[in-house]
């Protein structure tokens, strides 16, 4: 047996570790200076290039799937992650209304790497940070201060074919519980007509979670698995006497089957 401390498996983790530290510093300076680029430089000659609002919109989206693409190759490369798939193709389905929960801060880049022309739902004070509110303005996305201006925007693309991305627990899901949806998504759902495509996201070793910092790494390389689930068919309310509240919540229920089903699968052993 060797006696070189370098071959040391516990020095080996060290190293590794501290590694990932740093490559997510890279991966994440890269991303800000992108956004910052993107917001003062490749926005304002998109708008004098082309005139048109919706190609702007469309140009946009398309530039934010490709760099978020891009995004999660390097991270691969550089040993921060690994991911998987499971059920992609809905996702592409056109004027899709996806939901899905959010245990990590990089949830979003790796459904809008997955999804052309994706339209977000996004918290409004994201529209104040100077590294994404170009992309965000640019690209239509639509802010959750105003929640009727939000179904409105939301239904506006649903119907001109564009997905729609709701994370409807507004903020980071707590580690090993089961998330908690509003009716935003739900209520869509059913004033809009449109089926919902659930989404279960799952990161393990768990990170960049609402109380870590994006240098606390874990002990591992982490893993999203991103699990699309059956489509959820639209509730028609003309064909249903029953009040629209009572119909969302019923949509409501039928979605949270699947993500109540994901959670308990993966729950640990007592």
């Amino acid at each position: 047996m060797s006696s070189d401390p370098s071959t040391h498996p516990d020095l080996q983790r060290r190293i590794n570790y501290y590694w990932r530290v740093l490559a997510s510093g890279i991966g994440f300076a890269v991303f800000g200076i992108a956004g910052l680029i993107a917001g003062l430089v490749g926005i304002p000659v998109l708008r004098l290039c082309v005139p048109d609002r919706t190609r702007q919109q469309a140009i946009a989206r398309r530039a934010v799937q490709r760099f978020f693409q891009l995004f999660i190759r390097m991270t691969v490369a550089l040993g921060v992650l690994t991911w998987s798939v499971e059920n992609p193709a809905p996702l592409r389905r056109r004027g899709a209304l996806i939901v899905a929960n959010h245990p990590s801060l990089l949830d979003v880049v790796f459904l809008v790497s997955l999804i052309p022309d994706a339209c977000c739902i996004v918290k409004q004070s994201l529209f104040s940070n100077p590294v994404m509110r170009g992309a965000l303005t640019a690209g239509g996305y639509i802010g959750n201060d105003d929640a009727m201006q939000m179904l409105d925007g939301a239904a506006m693309n649903l119907a001109q074919g564009s997905p729609v991305v709701m994370f409807p627990e507004g903020t980071r899901t707590e580690p090993d519980q089961a998330p908690r949806f509003g009716r935003g998504a739900a209520n869509l759902s059913v004033r809009s007509g449109s089926a919902i495509t659930p989404v279960f996201i799952r990161c393990e070793p768990t990170t960049l979670t609402r109380n870590e910092r994006w240098y606390q790494v874990p002990y591992r390389p982490m893993h999203y698995t991103i699990t699309v689930g059956p489509v959820c068919p639209a509730i028609d309310a003309s064909q249903i006497a029953a009040p629209v509240s009572i119909l969302v919540r019923r949509q409501q229920e039928r979605v949270m089957e699947f993500f109540n089903r994901m959670v308990d699968a993966h729950r640990p052993p007592h």
